[in-house]
């Protein structure tokens, strides 16, 4: 690649790897940008019929006002001519990719994606089971083409299985994987906090790494293969403690919201509107430490500076309630500096303007700014991890629809002019979504 499509250091540990990107929402695109850090050559493939951006070319910014958080997320809330281009949603893990029309259900589209299967490296794709398969694109037929493919494929319950076809988001598999169950406000039913998406936050790295593992092992044998990716076992494998602690001891975990089971630990309101710090105690040490805060030390209600850390957990409601009371009338920094300045762990709680003007961020050169015509210039989050060996890549921070439609048919596969033009005559190619 050149310019500014993408990454160009080939000293990246995936340089000359080409990956196809047919993923949607979040934990299959996730995991595609992981690889695109690594250098990865990475081609979204996108039908113009389909809304593959989880927005469609009809919004309008009347029409989104009335959906709420989502529909509010592009630049200066206004959709645009474009509006699949300017989601926040799609351009946080959009950056270092290809974007090539092509529309999998017609036949020009269709030999079209085989042609590329031929000449890449990796398939990730995160859809529900069976829609390689009713697309005519199952993976033992890529393999058959292309036999050094690494295909990986995410379904949230697998490939197999009883409930294998279950259709669903994050939240809705976080019920049947028992993290719904623990999850809301302390005393509070679950789900009492609202829902996450912990499926979607999971996945990518561990698909990028399986990925990374296929690709080392075809230098060994030469071939290629299929990564069954259950995204659903991937969050069960996160919370595997409770598994066991329910068969060894027969407990289900209660709903701790703030709370842990053996620290005494809360998240707490301090002056200001909506304002709120963390505040753990995790041994003897920041606990005789406590004793010394003025105001704290000595004050009804909380146990003796030797108080051990059975007294502590028995009197942990009790405990918070008094660091409730301290921190009420006092600033968030009063709070955090007098705490940090004792050893005892203690932040607060940011929203998303303190996080950009954050200086601890600042100084690590985290936020990448970066422009694109299609929504301007922002901020970007970095990489999630970073090497003294290797400079990750973050170039270009989307694709636009189809902007890379010459590139992908002409030098990827071979086209030659005519048959090109042709196809964007007929309306097959576009560099716009109808949708």
């Amino acid at each position: 690649m050149t310019g500014d499509l993408g990454p160009t250091d080939s000293d990246l540990p995936l340089a000359g790897i080409r990956v196809i990107d047919l993923t949607v929402v979040w934990s299959g695109p996730g995991a595609t940008a992981l690889l695109g850090d690594m250098g990865a050559e990475v081609i979204r493939v996108e039908g113009n019929n389909r809304v593959s951006r989880q927005v469609s070319a009809t919004v309008t910014k009347e029409s989104f006002e009335k959906t709420g958080y989502h529909g509010g997320t592009y630049p200066d809330k206004d959709p645009g001519a474009r509006p699949y281009d300017r989601s926040a949603l799609f351009n946080w893990h959009a950056r270092n990719k290809l974007a090539a029309c092509m529309n999998l259900d017609a036949p020009e589209g269709h030999q079209a994606f085989l042609d590329l299967v031929a000449v890449s490296d990796v398939l990730v794709e995160n859809n529900s089971a069976g829609v390689l398969e009713k697309l005519g694109i199952p993976h033992e037929r890529l393999l058959e083409i292309n036999p050094r493919l690494v295909v990986a494929r995410m379904p949230p319950l697998g490939l197999s299985g009883p409930i294998s076809d279950y259709l669903g988001y994050g939240p809705n598999f976080n019920s049947l994987v028992g993290i719904a169950a623990m999850d809301g406000y302390e005393g509070e039913e679950p789900d009492s906090a609202g829902e996450n998406y912990h499926m979607d936050e999971a996945a990518p790295a561990g698909l990028a790494f399986a990925v990374s593992a296929a690709l080392w092992d075809r230098e060994e044998t030469g071939v290629g293969g299929l990564i069954e990716f259950a995204q659903a076992e991937t969050v069960m494998a996160e919370v595997g403690e409770f598994f066991l602690d329910h068969q060894v001891n027969h407990r289900d975990p209660v709903v701790l919201g703030n709370t842990d089971p053996w620290m005494v630990q809360d998240v707490l309101q301090v002056l200001g509107e909506d304002r709120w710090v963390a505040v753990s105690i995790r041994d003897d040490r920041d606990w005789a430490a406590l004793h010394t805060v003025d105001g704290l030390g000595g004050a009804p209600g909380l146990p003796a500076p030797d108080a051990d850390g059975a007294t502590r957990r028995e009197h942990s409601a009790a405990i918070r309630e008094v660091l409730a009371d301290w921190c009420r009338d006092r600033t968030a920094d009063d709070v955090v500096s007098t705490l940090q300045a004792l050893g005892i762990p203690a932040g607060e709680v940011l929203d998303e303007r303190q996080v950009l003007d954050d200086p601890h961020l600042a100084e690590r050169g985290w936020w990448q700014e970066r422009s694109h015509p299609s929504v301007g210039t922002h901020r970007y989050p970095g990489h999630p991890w970073r090497s003294a060996d290797v400079e990750l890549a973050h170039g270009r921070p989307l694709p636009g629809f189809g902007e890379d439609n010459e590139h992908v048919y002409l030098g990827v596969l071979g086209y030659d002019r005519e048959t090109y033009d042709d196809l964007v005559a007929r309306g097959l190619v576009t560099d716009h979504q109808l949708a």
